[in-house]
């Protein structure tokens, strides 16, 4: 694939997604705080908000570190309490990578392209200048790595 120079899977990962964040309150910052001080790693972060000024806000983390996040959501809950939050495990995160993307248009349509056509749903997606990521079903990593790789 053109710009593409090398594929990567990661499995045992896990997606924690909050909603209905106020833009202007402190959460993301206390949430970024509190997950490094039990130092834990962090991998696709998104953020998007709404016309309404709210915003939803994911990020995946490998599934070791569960128990981790779960303690220190819970501390983050009761000065946030209105804040609702899913943790979803069972996802792999697939990563599409080379120098030259930044440089070549229409990598990241070739790369979902390839990756719908093997059958695999993306929950998530992240990118930079030289790489994209794709959270997928763990069961479809297989089938997402071969498509990308022939």
């Amino acid at each position: 694939m053109i710009g593409v120079t090398s594929i990567a899977a990661v499995e045992d990962q896990m997606v924690v997604t909050f909603r209905n964040i106020d833009g202007q309150s402190q959460f993301l910052e206390e949430v970024f705080l509190e997950i490094a001080k039990v130092d834990v790693n962090l991998d696709m972060i998104s953020l998007t908000t709404s016309e309404d000024a709210t915003c939803s806000f994911s990020f995946t983390t490998s599934n070791r570190y569960y128990v981790k996040v779960v303690e220190v959501l819970g501390a983050i809950r009761r000065d946030f309490p209105e804040i609702k939050f899913s943790i979803s495990d069972g996802y792999a995160k697939l990563v599409a990578a080379g120098e030259e993307m930044q440089f070549c248009p229409g990598v990241a349509a070739a790369v979902i392209a390839a990756v719908k056509q093997s059958g695999a749903s993306i929950a998530m997606i992240t990118t930079s200048e030289t790489d994209i990521s794709l959270l997928l079903p763990a069961g479809d990593l297989g089938a997402a790595k071969a498509a990308l790789e022939g």
